[in-house]
This record gives C-alpha cells, sequence and structure tokens, in this order.
C-alpha cells in the first residue's frame, strides 16, 4: 500500500553546494508543540506510476497539502500513542492542509479518520544478565542457537566495523546510499530523491548518536551495513542495505542485526527497536512485535471514498508468524 510505503519514503531535502543536507522537507507554520513534515517520491520502479505523474504528485506535495505529524525519516521515534489522535484532526484546522497522516502505537480509534494496519515494530529487551552476544545465545533453545551459530559462521569470512556519523567518510556514504537504493528497490513505491542527503542529514543531526556497522568482504568491498541511533535510552535500527547476491549464502541479514545486538548489549541500554519488515525473522532473534498503525484524516470527500474503498475491499495486513526462541 502506497500509504505505508511512504512513511519509510520520505526524503531529505535536496543537498547541493549551497546548502546543508536536512533530516526531512519540515512544515515551518506548524502548530506549536507539532512537528509537521512534507513527504517526496522519486525513482518510480515503473510498475506504478510514470515519472511524469510522480512530478505531478510531487509538485502538489510541495504546496503542503499533505503533510505528516512527526517525521517519517525517523520510524520508530515520531510514534503517536493512541490517545493522540484528536492532535492530528487537529492540524487540518490549517486552511492549507487538505490531509494529514499520523504514525500511531497500537490501533487508535480514528474516528473521522482512516486506520490503517501496518507491520508491527519489533522491539528486542535485552536481558541485564547477559554480558555479551555467548550470553544471548545460551538463553535460547537450542534450535534457534543453532540458526544464530550458523549465520555466523556463513558469514565468520567478514569483518565487522563501527563508525559514528561524524567520521563517516564520503566513500562510507556512497556505499551506504548505493546498498539502500538495491535493498530498497523493490521495497517500496518511490525511493527519496537523495539518499546521501539523507544519511548526511542523520549525520549531522545526530552526530555519533548515529552509529553504522560495516560488514567487509576479504578486498575491502562493502558487502552490507546497518545504521542506528541512540535516543531516549532507546537503538532505533534505521538504515539497512546489503548486496543481494550474497545474502542467502552469507546471512547478511541476520548477521547485520547480531552485529547490532551484540554491540549494544555491552552498553546498559535495555531496548533495541529492530524496526518494521522482516517480523519473522527478527522474531527468531528474540524480538516482539508492537502494534503499528496509519491514521490519515483528509478534507478531500474524494480521497476519503478512495481510501474507504481500497481499506473496505483490497487491503490486507501482512500476515506473519512469531518465534519464541528463548527458554
Amino acid at each position: 500500500m502506497s500509504m505505508i510505503c511512504f512513511t519509510l519514503a520520505c526524503a531529505a531535502e535536496r543537498s547541493d553546494t549551497e546548502s546543508e543536507p536536512q533530516l526531512g522537507q519540515k512544515v515551518h507554520q506548524s502548530s506549536p508543540g507539532t512537528d509537521l513534515y512534507i513527504p517526496e517520491f522519486s525513482q518510480p520502479t515503473g510498475k506504478y506510476v510514470s515519472r511524469l505523474l510522480l512530478r505531478i504528485f510531487n509538485a502538489s506535495l510541495r504546496k503542503g497539502s499533505l503533510v505528516f505529524i512527526g517525521n517519517p525519516c525517523t520510524p520508530g521515534m515520531s510514534v503517536m500513542s493512541e490517545d493522540q489522535d484528536s492532535a492530528v484532526a487537529s492540524v487540518l484546522q490549517d486552511r492549507h492542509i487538505k490531509t494529514v497522516v499520523g504514525n500511531f502505537w497500537g490501533k487508535p480509534i480514528g474516528p473521522g479518520g482512516i486506520v490503517f494496519q501496518a507491520e508491527p515494530f519489533m522491539v528486542l529487551e535485552l536481558d541485564e544478565k547477559w554480558k555479551n552476544l555467548e550470553d544471548y545465545k545460551q538463553a535460547m533453545h537450542s534450535k534457534y542457537r543453532v540458526r544464530v551459530n550458523k549465520a555466523l559462521n556463513c558469514s565468520s569470512h567478514l569483518q565487522a566495523t563501527w563508525s559514528g556519523g561524524n567520521e563517516l567518510s564520503e566513500t562510507a556514504i556512497n556505499d551506504m546510499a548505493r546498498l539502500l537504493s538495491a535493498t530498497l528497490a523493490r521495497k517500496t513505491l518511490a525511493l527519496p530523491p537523495d539518499l546521501k542527503g539523507l544519511i548526511k542529514g542523520f549525520c549531522k543531526e545526530y552526530g555519533d548518536r548515529y552509529q553504522t556497522v560495516f560488514l567487509r568482504d576479504e578486498n575491502g568491498s562493502c558487502v552490507g551495513f546497518l545504521s542506528c541511533v541512540t535516543a531516549a535510552n532507546q537503538v532505533f535500527a534505521m538504515h539497512i542495505g546489503y548486496r543481494a547476491e550474497f545474502a542467502r549464502d552469507w546471512h547478511l541479514y541476520q548477521r547485520l542485526m547480531l552485529e547490532l545486538i551484540g554491540r549494544y548489549i555491552q552498553t546498559g541500554l535495555r531496548k533495541l527497536q529492530l524496526g518494521r519488515t522482516a517480523t519473522e525473522i527478527k522474531s527468531t532473534l528474540g524480538a516482539v512485535p508492537l502494534d503499528n498503525s496509519i491514521l490519515v484524516y483528509t478534507k478531500s470527500i474524494f480521497l476519503l471514498f478512495i481510501l474507504k474503498t481500497y481499506k473496505r475491499y483490497f487491503f490486507k495486513p501482512k500476515t506473519y508468524q512469531l518465534r519464541e526462541p528463548f527458554r
């Protein structure tokens, strides 16, 4: 569903020699205490939308008629509680805004709005008794411990290195943007127009609270990365990219997640938000789901009709099977 997709594809403003990258296109006339952001799409797959239609759509969005409440560039960090749905509706009091979208924990009622169930955020609680990755593995049932060991063994030839946002080189950022683009290409309706600008925006905003692990092969080539942000005593997984041709044989996705877990077990932080998607894989690592919904309010009778029709006849929340790896 595009409404779900573009919460993942809100872009940093285009960076050039005259301006600094920014983390999202913020609406300056937002209500007190409420941050609003304008989404933008680019690089369509060709299956859903033409470039001409995309340009027209983006031109409409830049007028600020459709906004997000909270920054969709930071999934998991801009989520509202169920009892805040009235705050989303109140944004429509601005005569320039026609449609507002909010990301919520749980399943808000949203009177007058349309609620879509999105994929859950997967959260791993780190046991205070764990001191390292070996303690984490020993807390698992043998079947899941074998899976973790297999992922580590199949990728044992790869070297993992961490870098903070203040020390990311231009080469590293280029690698991240390239791998992120390739990984997202078949998973979203459209990609942000400037992935390098998006990553630089995170570096500028969070500095060394924005951490990235890189996996490199014997030749020093980057085959995968995972970035995260530390905030409010939690760790939020943000961006992931990897070489698709090696992903299955080398278990790149699991290895990157295990690198994240292993690093933060030792820090005293107790909660890792591993993000959306790959729900079942993350559950095999011990993460549990938090219900996550998209709430849409609109003044447009036509759009309201389209959304209601889509939800009633076409929308099907993604199904998944949860695992319980811990003893």
